[in-house]
């Protein structure tokens, strides 16, 4: 018996698959119907960190449990000390604080990022470059978050490594190389290449060419199997894999690119809003947990040797912690600096962001600024020591002959018969200075070069004063040490290209930065 559909129903049926089809494409991010009702489709809200933070004037917490993404990586461990576990254990320094801290194992990266967008954890762990992406990605859906807290840097623990004959950035032109892309690994590479001598053609063929995995481990196993040249991966796996492969070695590593990858904490809007005082002592007692390992490792590497379903043994723990600094109160202040300073979290985020706009994964770059909440870090001050537990780097001038990390031709232009830099030069150098904050392991070699247009003695005189005016801007500006700058003057000795045409002296007219790795590391 056929059914007569009287014609309000027809408008209910319609609506209601207008409604399916709206919640399908708002589920999958093709639209975003919290716009049109100014609300954000994932729950968030936005927060003003330049705010004063507000904090209960009650000493108890406000019993709000944090749910804390994290993966397989030792730099958590601080969070896991305090903790005593992945779940609060009594007696611990959360337990004692009156917090309930759950950490949740989720080791793909954009499952992490899903995960706080979607309210499934109110805190993530993450680096500062990859957090650019999922910022902008975050924003252009209306969820909020913000940086609050420094973990660790990676210190030797994440590197690319090569065959045989490849001792250079350089040297990976044409090879085929291994890395995870969109993670720590992806970005290690790029700056490498970006920071080399290598042309926009051959970066672009290395990352054609290449090989995407999961995650670092991969790469490694690739590499030692000899079915890729190069790979981007983390220790242990990556020392592994250099031992097993003769004439192997590491190309560069986070020892040198030392201000280049660093985990985070962080954390939603919405969460950081209603649960200050818990986020605040979430965050003290994650540096405390950081003190505990520094002053008693044998019972902290003990501690998370027993933690379940996280599998890293003590032995273990104890080796990968070799390969990272673990971010004490002073780390954190300094990581982040003060507003609108140059500070190394707003040097990697922005190199990041070029990264992710240059793969176009997201749209628009935004301010580091916003994406940073330093409140809670400065509300502990009275808490920790100011006083940095690093020691100045040592710097020594490389071998002579030594083979350079990478070498870069750049056209740095001044004044005629002048070492007077340009102003648009002056930007070209503060870019080389961005490089070398990243690198601060490294001694730079700056070198004037000109054509063949006047005398011999003329010019090597004035090539060795513009190296030196570049070598004097970087120290005046940037305050780096002098020891780690070396000059010379080449004159004409060293053409790029016949000095016959035109077009062969202007690239002989050029500044050749040569990056070396520090022979005191």
């Amino acid at each position: 018996m056929a059914m007569k559909i009287e014609k309000g129903g027809w408008v209910l049926i319609f609506l209601i698959g207008a409604l399916l089809v709206g919640y399908s494409l708002n589920r999958y991010g093709v639209i975003d119907l919290g716009k049109f009702g100014g609300h954000s489709s994932s729950g968030g809200e936005t927060l003003d960190a330049s705010k004063p933070l507000l904090i209960p004037t009650s000493s108890t917490s406000d019993d709000a449990e944090i749910r804390v993404r994290v993966n397989v990586w030792v730099g958590c461990v601080g969070g896991l000390v305090a903790n005593g576990g992945l779940d609060t254990v009594s007696d611990s320094i959360y337990s004692k604080k009156g917090l309930k801290v759950s950490f949740k194992i989720i080791d793909d990266w954009t499952e992490g990022a899903s995960a706080l967008a979607t309210n499934n954890v109110d805190v993530m762990l993450t680096t500062a470059d990859v957090y650019a992406k999922d910022y902008a990605q975050f924003k252009e859906r209306g969820f909020g978050s913000h940086a609050f807290l420094m973990v660790d840097w990676s210190r030797g623990a994440d590197g690319v490594i090569g065959k045989q004959g490849i001792n250079s950035i350089e040297d990976l032109a044409g090879k085929t190389v291994a890395f995870a892309p969109y993670t720590p690994s992806h970005f290690l590479l790029w700056n490498g290449l970006k920071t080399s001598g290598l042309g926009t053609d051959q970066r672009n063929e290395i990352f054609n060419k290449a090989v995407h995995t999961k995650d670092g481990i991969e790469p490694a196993t690739l590499f030692a199997q000899e079915k890729v040249d190069a790979a981007v991966a983390w220790d242990p796996d990556m020392s592994d894999a250099v031992g097993k492969r003769p004439g192997s070695k590491k190309i560069y590593d986070t020892r040198i690119a030392n201000r280049l990858v660093a985990d985070i904490l962080v954390v939603s809007d919405s969460f950081s809003a209603k649960h200050p005082q818990t986020l605040l002592k979430f965050a003290q007692g994650w540096l405390e947990g950081v003190e505990f390992i520094k002053t008693q490792p044998d019972r902290a590497y003990n501690l998370i040797g027993t933690v379940k379903d996280f599998n890293i043994p003590s032995d273990l723990a104890k080796t990968m912690l070799g390969g990272v600094k673990l971010a004490d109160y002073a780390d954190n202040r300094s990581f982040m600096g003060a507003a609108g300073s140059n500070s190394d979290y707003n040097n990697i985020f922005q190199m990041a962001q070029d990264m992710y706009r240059e793969a176009r994964v997201i749209k628009h770059t935004n301010n580091a600024e916003d994406s940073l909440d330093r409140r809670y870090v400065e509300k502990l001050s009275d808490s920790f020591s100011m006083t940095s537990s690093e020691a100045p780097i040592e710097y020594r001038q490389p071998s002579k002959g030594a083979t350079p990390l990478a070498t870069q031709h750049r056209s740095i232009y001044f004044d005629p018969n002048s070492a007077s830099m340009s102003l648009d030069s002056r930007a070209i150098v503060d870019e080389l200075a961005n490089t070398m904050r990243a690198y601060e392991n490294t001694v730079v070699d700056i070198e004037g070069n000109t054509d063949s247009t006047g005398s011999r003695g003329y010019n090597i005189q004035l090539s060795h004063q513009r190296a030196d005016a570049v070598r004097d801007y970087l120290i005046q500006k940037y305050g780096f040490p002098s020891g780690r700058l070396r000059t010379a003057g080449n004159g004409p000795d060293k053409p790029l290209d016949s000095n016959a045409s035109a077009e062969g002296r202007e690239k002989n007219r050029r500044t050749d930065i040569k990056v070396y790795a520090n022979p005191a590391s």
